[in-house]
């Protein structure tokens, strides 16, 4: 039975994978599109595998969200360049299984014995009680977001294509009040 126990464990620790960190960009690459002033060209959602007992990935897909980065249109500057507002918010989280799916639970053990007996007129008796209490509280997730990093910056729209982390726009044409953009993931 021990053995079997082992192997199991051993199983199941091997089908676990290495955490993995993932970036999901919030509209379609290669496609052109269009932006109003002040709208998100693209938003790029963080995330890594939720962390299990042995510090590999959680085998149910539990995802700890990161945080995300974003390159917002704010409109031409009087020289006809394109002002762009990046945000970067960063989330600190130490999620895990535990704290995920975890639940809080009490225990009550109690333990009474009573012996009572009765001759003529006086009662003789013995009572022992023991009582436990135990409770285990699940661990809370601390999750921070930091302050978010936002830059404003200027860019010529005669260079066309404008390299970020992770993505490329390549500005299409742009008026005062929209741009017409792809975007290209990097490799």
């Amino acid at each position: 039975m021990k053995l079997i126990s082992i192997i199991a464990l051993s199983l199941l620790m091997l089908g676990c994978s290495q955490i993995q960190r993932y970036e999901t960009v919030s509209k379609p690459l290669e496609t052109p599109q269009t932006a109003a002033l002040g709208s998100e060209l693209y938003r790029v959602n963080k995330t890594r595998d939720l962390p299990n007992a042995f510090g590999k990935a959680d085998v149910w897909g539990g995802k700890v969200n990161e945080g995300y980065s974003e390159l917002r249109f704010m409109g031409l500057t009087n020289d006809g360049k394109i002002i762009f507002r990046l945000t970067d918010i960063d989330i600190e989280s130490n999620e895990s299984v535990f704290t995920r799916y975890g639940a809080s639970r009490s225990t009550i053990n109690s333990n009474t014995t009573a012996n009572a007996s009765v001759y003529g007129n006086t009662a003789y008796g013995t009572a022992n009680s023991n009582t436990t209490v135990s409770h285990y509280e699940k661990p809370k997730a601390t999750i921070t977001q930091l302050p978010p990093n936002t830059i404003e910056f200027v860019f010529d729209p005669s260079e066309k294509m404008l390299p970020l982390e992770g993505i490329t726009i390549e500005v299409l044409e742009v008026k005062a009040y929209s741009i017409s953009y792809v975007l290209h993931k990097n490799s």
